[in-house]
């Protein structure tokens, strides 16, 4: 819907050997909840968040993890991606955030992008899965406009109070990018089968079992009303034969 755009501040923090790309909303929220648990206090999630995966990106191995706690109530999911990116380069260039830029084009994720990268900053990254182009992504874009990122700043930070922050914890569920095309067709049709498996096994406690079918019929809702919202997916392929 171009009537409805939703606009999120990210962050692609680099080092010399991986980066990090994340909602600087869920950071917050995340560093937030985290600080007042060691306090004993139980603070909810913020609910402005829309990008609720982190992309962390390998530069020894040159895999790029997709992490998120979207599809379950009990696991974070990481979905390793291998795919390389068979770039484009053409001769065209643009200053674009104050950088002289050169155009790129790429078809990923059953869209068509153009990307436009500096040598200027000589690290080969960009927002998303994007990356190996001879400099920076300084912006790139679906032939469509449906998804757009854009530099807006560039900074030194303290990356260790960054990267410390990803705890990926105990509960892990490992996914290749082919097994979890899979489980994501399945998701769209029952986005609330996992948690319904928690709670009529009794890992979630309820005073009665007309409380238990009230709040799974709530859950129910708004993981579907979520669904429906979020069909526009940036690797819109994954959405085949659905």
């Amino acid at each position: 819907r171009k009537d409805s755009i939703i606009n999120e501040e990210m962050i692609l923090a680099v080092d010399p050997e991986k980066s990090l790309f994340f909602s600087l909303r869920k950071f917050i929220s995340d560093s937030t909840m985290t600080e007042d648990a060691k306090k004993g206090l139980m603070t909810m999630p913020d609910q402005n968040v829309h990008i609720r995966y982190i992309i962390k990106k390998n530069y020894n191995n040159s895999i790029v993890s997709l992490i998120t706690d979207e599809y379950s109530t009990a696991y974070k999911f990481v979905i390793t991606d291998e795919r390389k990116l068979n770039w484009k380069l053409l001769q065209q260039k643009e200053v674009i955030s104050g950088y002289e830029c050169q155009k790129a084009e790429l078809i990923f994720g059953g869209r068509v992008w153009s990307a436009w990268f500096t040598e200027t900053i000589p690290f080969h990254d960009g927002p998303y899965k994007f990356r190996d182009l001879p400099g920076l992504i300084v912006k790139i874009e679906d032939s469509k406009g449906y998804h757009s990122f854009q530099l807006k700043e560039v900074k030194k930070i303290i990356s260790s109070k960054i990267y410390n922050n990803v705890d990926l914890g105990k509960n892990i569920r490992l996914f290749t990018t082919n097994k979890f095309v899979k489980f994501y067709k399945d998701f769209r049709k029952d986005p609330a089968k996992d948690f319904k498996q928690r709670a009529m096994s009794g890992d979630v406690y309820y005073e009665s079992d007309e409380k238990r079918s009230e709040h799974i019929r709530i859950v129910e809702k708004l993981r579907k009303d979520r669904i429906k919202r979020d069909n526009n997916i940036i690797e819109i392929d994954m959405m085949k034969e659905l």
